[in-house]
């Protein structure tokens, strides 16, 4: 047994909780747990464009003020999507030098230099005798500086060495939802997949054919992943997808029982096939979920951690925080900035 490695896919909402997420990552710590901590960007502002009712200088600001929250947290690796360059390129340059934690894609490259990436394109962290690789990853978007390629094409080219060298692949994509369908007819070697989310929709499994999570909800909530991993050979089960998949499956047989809970529902629609074939189909689904959880032996369970105020904020980062709207006031009189925590 290589022991528990808990990745934390991280909410996007600027300064939402960062007090309450460095709290409880110092908790997970103090647990004995050597967490692997991940973003996949929409990270320091909320648009692909500075808010028309928030200053340029303010949101540089609380944009600063997650680079050092982030530093004092620790980041293993943060993947930049394309609202991270709302302020422009220059901007964000700015950023990535006052960060202390690595940037990773393998698709955005500079346009100084066409054949150099920006950043490294994936980096593998050891955690528990097992080699993670972690890769960045963006669906197209355009801006003076940069150049993003495409990003199957260009996941392609690295993923069969990072698969050699690796135990483990996790992508940090930020992507639309036809790039990331693409990716799955694509049978990459990929284990785990954390998207960034416009939304504030909150992931109840990772489901599709590559345990895909979702970081949304705008800030209010922590993903914290558990993966347990005795056999690095064998794939890894979704415990969540597998029971989400029992319970859906079953609700939908128990209404169409109709109050009969003895009822064969094979017998009751023989002359249906529309309907027959359906029923087949969630018998299969109900005996592959149960077959997984029956033969475990890898495994990735996750428990969303809500940032609400019974949370104690770590005093450290709530100073930068402070700091902050220190530096918004003096900019803006004693106008609130939009972003507090």
């Amino acid at each position: 047994n290589n022991g528990e490695i808990d990745p934390c896919g991280w909410p996007k909402k600027p300064l939402g909780g960062l007090a309450r997420k460095a709290t409880i990552i110092d908790e997970i710590k103090s647990e004995g747990r050597d967490p692997l901590i991940l973003d996949s960007g929409n990270l320091f502002y909320k648009s692909n464009q500075i808010d028309p009712g928030i200053s340029l200088e303010t949101a540089k600001i609380n944009a600063d003020v997650i680079v050092e929250s982030y530093n004092i947290m620790g980041c293993d690796a943060f993947s930049p999507g394309v609202n991270d360059f709302a302020a422009g390129f220059e901007d964000f340059m700015n950023l990535y030098n006052k960060s202390n934690f690595d940037y990773v894609s393998c698709n955005i490259y500079s346009t100084s230099n066409n054949s150099k990436l920006l950043f490294k394109p994936y980096k593998i962290i050891k955690k528990e005798g097992l080699r993670i690789g972690v890769i960045g990853l963006s669906s197209v978007f355009e801006l003076d500086g940069i150049r993003v390629a495409n990003p199957i094409a260009e996941l392609s080219k690295i993923i069969d060495k990072v698969d050699e060298n690796t135990d483990f692949i996790i992508l940090l994509f930020n992507s639309i939802d036809q790039d990331l369908n693409k990716l799955y007819d694509q049978n990459f070697n990929i284990d785990m997949i954390i998207k960034s989310n416009k939304s504030a929709t909150k992931s109840r499994d990772g489901g599709g054919k590559i345990p895909t999570y979702i970081a949304g909800n705008r800030g209010k909530v922590l993903y914290d992943f558990s993966l347990s991993i005795e056999d690095a050979e064998l794939d890894l089960v979704d415990v969540a997808w597998c029971n989400n998949t029992i319970n859906r499956v079953n609700s939908r047989l128990k209404k169409m029982k109709k109050g009969d809970a003895t009822a064969d529902l094979l017998k009751i629609y023989k002359n249906d096939p529309t309907t027959l074939n359906r029923i087949k189909n969630y018998y299969s689904q109900l005996d592959n979920a149960e077959y997984l959880l029956t033969n475990l032996v890898n495994k990735i369970e996750f428990n969303k951690i809500e940032l609400n105020k019974n949370v104690f904020d770590k005093p450290a980062v709530l100073k930068i925080i402070d700091d902050g709207k220190r530096k918004i006031r003096d900019l803006q009189g004693d106008l609130l900035t939009p972003y507090a925590p």
